[in-house]
C-alpha cells in the first residue's frame, strides 16, 4: 500500500498538510501547517522547578538591589552609634556609663527580638514583616534625632534595635526564596557586599557632616549637626520600605501556606520580566508544595477576627516543629556557628581599630623601636572624637567598664576633627571586606555547600590569632583586612545556607534563632576579652581565635545537598499534630 503523500512529500508526525482536496485528491494551492509544540501543553510541577523556569534575570537583579538596600539600612544602624556618641556625649553630658549603655541599648532591642520575628515572619509572611519594620525604623530613627535628653536617646536606640532586626534577619530568606538553588547563596552573599558598603558610606557622611557648626533652636528643641546625621541615616530604611510594596510576598512561603495560585500568578509574573514572554509562555499550569505548613489554623485564624487561640497555636506547632528531629540538630549547628562567627568579629574584629590608633600614636612618641600587641594593651591614646567613636562601639562597651582614657576626655572640648589615619585604614579594611563579598558571591555555586563556611571562618580563626604576633601597624592593617574579609564572607555565607537547609515555613525563625545566638555571641566575647585583656593579654586573642576555628569545623557537620523538606515534613508534621 502506498504511503500517503503531499505533493510527492510524506507527511512527517510533526507536520500535517491541510487544504480543501479535489475529486482527483489534488490539494489546493493554499496550505498551512501546524507544527507540535515543544513545550508541554500543562505541567504540574515543584516549587523550586518552577522558580528554575523563571529563568534569571531583570526581575532578579532588581530584587537584590533592593534587599541590598533594606540590608544596608540595617548596617547604618549598627554603626550608627559610633559616629554620634562623642557630639552627642557633649550636648547630653554623657558619662562614660550613659554611653555604655546606649551601645547596650541597641544590641539588647536587636537581641530581645529575634526569635519573634522569625516566629511572626512564619506566620504571617515574610514582606508584612520587612514592610512594617522597614517603615518603623525609619520613623524611629527620624524622631530619635530630636532628643533632647539621655533618657529618651536610650529608648529611642533600644527600639531602633529591636525593629532593625527584623530586616537584618529577614532579608535573607525573603531574597533566598525568589530564587533557584543554583542562584540562591550567590545572590545571598552580594547583598552582604551592602553591609560593608552601608560601613564605608558611613563615615564618610559623618566627616561631611558632624564637624558642620550650625545649631537650631525651635520651641526649646536643639537640632544640630549630629542630629541631622541621624535623622539622614533615618532616610534610606524608609526609601526602602516603600520600594517593597511594588514586590510582592515570597511565592515560596505562599506556597507553603496552600496558596499556590497566587504563588503562580507571582510565578508568571517573574517569567515574563526575566523573559520579556509572554505569560502564556510559563509552562507552569499547577504548583505541588514542596514543603507544606500548618495551614489547617492559618484558615482558622483568616476566619476570625478573635482567632488569638489558633495563632497562639500555630505558632507553638511551628516551634516544636523547629526543635524536632532532624531540624534540631541544624538548628543547633547553626546557632553555634553564628555563636562562633559573632564571637570573633565582635571580639577581635572590632577591636583592631582601637589597634591602628594605638600603634600609630606609639611611634610617634616612640620612633625607631618595636613593640607588641600586648604591651600596647596597657598604652593609652590621646582621644579623639572619630578614634574614641570607633573604639567605643566596635568594642560594645558596657556598664560601669570605664576606659583609662575617660579622665583624660573630660578635659578636652568637644570637636568634629577625624584623625585622618584612623579614618583611612577603617575605609581600606571596609573596602578589602567589599572584594571578599563580590568573590564569595562569585564561589557560591562553585563550591560545595561546606567549603565557603568552613574556609572562611577557619582562615578568620588563624588570622586572628596571628593579631598577638604583630609588631606594626602595616602589619596590623594587613592581618585587618584579611581577618575581618573572612569573618564578615562567613557570616554572610551561612546565612545563605540557613536558608538551603530548612523548610520555607520554619526558614525565617531558623535563621533569627542563629541570629539571636549569634548576639549573645557579641555580647559574651566583649565581656570576656574586656576581663581576660587585664589578665594575660594572650589569653583572650587565642580564645577568639579558637572558638572561631571550632565554628568552622563544625562546617563538615553540614549536608552538602539537598534540602530538609521531603523526606521528612510528612513524619514530623503528623507528630507535631498529634
Amino acid at each position: 500500500m502506498d504511503d500517503p503523500r503531499v505533493n510527492g512529500k510524506r507527511w512527517s508526525p510533526s507536520k500535517i498538510a491541510i487544504g480543501n482536496f479535489t475529486a482527483g485528491l489534488e490539494p489546493q494551492p493554499q496550505l498551512y501547517t501546524i507544527e507540535k509544540s515543544e513545550r508541554p501543553k500543562d505541567e504540574s510541577v515543584e516549587f523550586d522547578r518552577a522558580i528554575t523556569l523563571c529563568g534569571y534575570g531583570k526581575y532578579h537583579y532588581e530584587l537584590v538591589l533592593l534587599c541590598g538596600l533594606i540590608f544596608m539600612s540595617a548596617g547604618f544602624q549598627n554603626g550608627l552609634n559610633a559616629y554620634i556618641l562623642p557630639s552627642a556625649a557633649c550636648d547630653l553630658q554623657l558619662s562614660s556609663e550613659e554611653k555604655g549603655l546606649l551601645n547596650v541599648a541597641f544590641l539588647a532591642g536587636g537581641t530581645s527580638s529575634a526569635m519573634l520575628w522569625g516566629i511572626i515572619a512564619d506566620v504571617f509572611g515574610r514582606k508584612n514583616i520587612l514592610l512594617g519594620t522597614l517603615i518603623a525604623d525609619g520613623t524611629i530613627t527620624i524622631i530619635s534625632s530630636l532628643s533632647q535628653s539621655f533618657q529618651t536617646l536610650f529608648v529611642f536606640r533600644f527600639l531602633n534595635g529591636f525593629v532593625i532586626g527584623a530586616p537584618g534577619c529577614l532579608v535573607f530568606s525573603y531574597l533566598g526564596e525568589f530564587h533557584a538553588e543554583k542562584q540562591r547563596a550567590k545572590s545571598i552573599c552580594y547583598v552582604g557586599f551592602f553591609f560593608t558598603l552601608a560601613w564605608l558610606v558611613l563615615p564618610g557622611l559623618a566627616w561631611a557632616i558632624i564637624p558642620m557648626t550650625f545649631e537650631l533652636r525651635i520651641n526649646g528643641l536643639q537640632f544640630n549637626s549630629w542630629r541631622l546625621f541621624v535623622a539622614l541615616v533615618g532616610i534610606p530604611t524608609v526609601i526602602s520600605g516603600i520600594l517593597l510594596i511594588r514586590f510582592p510576598e515570597s511565592p515560596k512561603f505562599l506556597v507553603s501556606q496552600g496558596k499556590s495560585k497566587e504563588a503562580l500568578k507571582i510565578l508568571r509574573g517573574i517569567f515574563v520580566a526575566n523573559t520579556s514572554h509572554s505569560i502564556h509562555d510559563y509552562p507552569v499550569k499547577t504548583l505541588l508544595a514542596n514543603d507544606t505548613a500548618i495551614v489547617n489554623e492559618e484558615a482558622s485564624i483568616e476566619k476570625s477576627i478573635f482567632g488569638i487561640t489558633q495563632l497562639l497555636q500555630s505558632i507553638w506547632k511551628q516551634i516544636c516543629y523547629l526543635f524536632t528531629p532532624p531540624l534540631l540538630k541544624y538548628a543547633v549547628l547553626f546557632s553555634i556557628m553564628l555563636f562562633a562567627n559573632m564571637f570573633g568579629y565582635y571580639g577581635l574584629g572590632l577591636w583592631l581599630p582601637e589597634l591602628f590608633n594605638r600603634f600609630e600614636t606609639y611611634y610617634k612618641l616612640h620612633p625607631n623601636t618595636t613593640v607588641t600587641v600586648c604591651e600596647l594593651a596597657t598604652f593609652s591614646v590621646p582621644a579623639n572624637p572619630l578614634a574614641e567613636a570607633i573604639t567605643q562601639t566596635q568594642n560594645v562597651i558596657l556598664v560601669g567598664n570605664s576606659t583609662a582614657s575617660d579622665d583624660i576626655l573630660k578635659g578636652i572640648p568637644c570637636s568634629g576633627t577625624i584623625d585622618e589615619q584612623v579614618f583611612v585604614n577603617t575605609l581600606t579594611v571596609n573596602a578589602v571586606s567589599l572584594l571578599g563579598n563580590v568573590a564569595s558571591g562569585y564561589l557560591a555555586d562553585r563550591l560545595g555547600r561546606r567549603t565557603m563556611p568552613v574556609g572562611t571562618m577557619v582562615f578568620a580563626g588563624v588570622f586572628g590569632c596571628s593579631i598577638y604576633f604583630l609588631r606594626s601597624a602595616s602589619q596590623n592593617l594587613i592581618v585587618a583586612c584579611l581577618f575581618s574579609t573572612f569573618i564578615a564572607t562567613g557570616n554572610t555565607v551561612l546565612n545563605s545556607v540557613i536558608v538551603d537547609i530548612f523548610p520555607t515555613h520554619v526558614s525565617a525563625m531558623a535563621i533569627c534563632l542563629a541570629t539571636l545566638s549569634g548576639r549573645i555571641g557579641a555580647i559574651a566575647s566583649n565581656l570576656l576579652f574586656g576581663l581576660l585583656l587585664d589578665i594575660n593579654c594572650g589569653v583572650p586573642i587565642f580564645l577568639v581565635g579558637g572558638v572561631v576555628i571550632f565554628g568552622g569545623l563544625l562546617g563538615f557537620l553540614i549536608p552538602n545537598k539537598g534540602v530538609i523538606t521531603d523526606k521528612y515534613c510528612d513524619n514530623n508534621m503528623a507528630v507535631a499534630s498529634a
